[in-house]
This record gives C-alpha cells, sequence and structure tokens, in this order.
C-alpha cells in the first residue's frame, strides 16, 4: 500500500480536516492558477511542507501523470488494514443507529473509491472489504473517493462471512442485495436501526456463503429498460432509503 495520495479532490480535504496526515505536498512549478493558490495558502496556514518541483517528477512520485500537479505524502500508509472490526464494532455498540456496508468482490478501485465516497455522504459507520476478491486501498481509490477515505473507517477482513456472523452478535441485521428468488424488493424492506448491508459486484453479485450469512436477501427495483445499476449508484440507492427511514 502507498502512503500518498494526488488530485485536488484528495489532497484538499486532507488539508482543511487532516494536516496532521500529510508529511509533504508537491506541487507543479508551472501551475500558478487560482485552485493552486489557493491549496497553497491553506497549507501554509496549517504548518505543512510544501516543493514546488517539476511535473516529471510528480509523474515519478505518483507513478500516473493524472496527479492534476499535486501530490500529497502521507505521514501513515493510506491503507486500513490493521484495524480491527471489534474495535470498530465496541465503539459504535452504544449508538441506537448505526450503518455498516460490506463490500464482496468489488475489484474496480474506481468503484471502490466511488462506494467510499457514496458512504461518507450518507454517514456510514465503517466499510468492510476481503482481504482477497477486493481492489486495494490505494491512490486511485483515494483519489475517486474525493477525500472520503480519510473520513470513514475502511476494514480489510480475512473472511466475509465469518465478519458478518461477529457483527450479528453486536445487534446488527444484515441485507445483502442480490436477485434471487427469495429477495423482497427494496421499498418493501424496513431497515432495522442497526444495519449492515452487503455490496456484491455488478457481474457475479455476493457469493453464495455470503449470502446465506445474511439475515434479508434484498433487490431494488427496475422500472426501465436497463435492469442493473453500477454498485456504487446501487449502494447510494439502498443508504438513501436506509437513512430516510431511519430518521
Amino acid at each position: 500500500m502507498q502512503n500518498l495520495v494526488y488530485g485536488f479532490h484528495s489532497v484538499s480535504p486532507l488539508v482543511w480536516q487532516n494536516p496532521d496526515s500529510i508529511q509533504t505536498i508537491y506541487v507543479d512549478a508551472k501551475r500558478n492558477d487560482k485552485r493552486v493558490s489557493e491549496l497553497l495558502a491553506e497549507a501554509k496556514a496549517a504548518g505543512i511542507v510544501v516543493e514546488m518541483v517539476a511535473a516529471t517528477k510528480l509523474d515519478k512520485i505518483a507513478a500516473t501523470n493524472k496527479h492534476q500537479g499535486v501530490v500529497a505524502i502521507l505521514v501513515e500508509q493510506i491503507t486500513k488494514k490493521d484495524l480491527s472490526i471489534k474495535t470498530i464494532l465496541a465503539e459504535l455498540q452504544e449508538r441506537d443507529a448505526s450503518l455498516i456496508v460490506v463490500l464482496d468482490g468489488i475489484t474496480d478501485p474506481h468503484n471502490l473509491g466511488a462506494i467510499i465516497r457514496t458512504c461518507d455522504c450518507f454517514g456510514v459507520d465503517a466499510v468492510i472489504v476481503p482481504k482477497d476478491n477486493s481492489a486495494n486501498i490505494n491512490p486511485t481509490v483515494a483519489k475517486v473517493s474525493s477525500g472520503a477515505l480519510n473520513n470513514i473507517p475502511v476494514v480489510v477482513v480475512n473472511n466475509l462471512a465469518r465478519t458478518l456472523d461477529e457483527i450479528k452478535e453486536y445487534g446488527y441485521w444484515i441485507a445483502g442485495t442480490t436477485l434471487a428468488d427469495t429477495s423482497i424488493s427494496l421499498f418493501d424492506f424496513k431497515p432495522d436501526k442497526k444495519m449492515v448491508w452487503v455490496m456484491g459486484s455488478e457481474g457475479d453479485g455476493i457469493r453464495r456463503l455470503v449470502a446465506e450469512s445474511c439475515d434479508y436477501l434484498v433487490s431494488i427495483p427496475m422500472y426501465g429498460n436497463t435492469q442493473s445499476l453500477n454498485v456504487s449508484v446501487a449502494t447510494g440507492v439502498v443508504l438513501g432509503y436506509t437513512r430516510y427511514l431511519q430518521k
């Protein structure tokens, strides 16, 4: 895992919200536009070290030329794999309402980043991903999440089915999104106060053992000609519906 993020949508929120997490910001020396000026002012106010460098150096640091002229080196790695799910659940135990998202088979880092951004928008308490059969938490995920990766715990676990059983012990109910004979319509479903949503890949959906660990199987009704949603959009639908009924 790399300890850097790049692009204004990833770096700027860090400067505002968590400047202590940034070791150094590298900026394209040839950029002198308003966006860069505002970032430099914020970084100076936060006491963050900024180095003006050539674009070619940024390409090398970020291992891509899609950095928009700004790369931040973090104090710690952006992976959250050292977080314990038990620690997260213990912290959430006293809450009357809680929302967790579990991802099964999301291998595209762009989808993973978009889902994390969506989860942050709807106040999800934690995102859980498997060690295998998942995109890695990397700078691409951080960039697409537009800074949300820094606001929400992303926990990497070895076994999703076992983790779901563990979560149930803390009073959560598990709903998996899948189109199966036993699935009920999302709009006929009443989410519980402590809720876990399991989202699967667009191609294969959630795996059998993971589905068997769910208390409910739920499908999103389709009313048009297209019969599937991008997984990040589907996540937004179920989270928005859940938050509306939890209020």
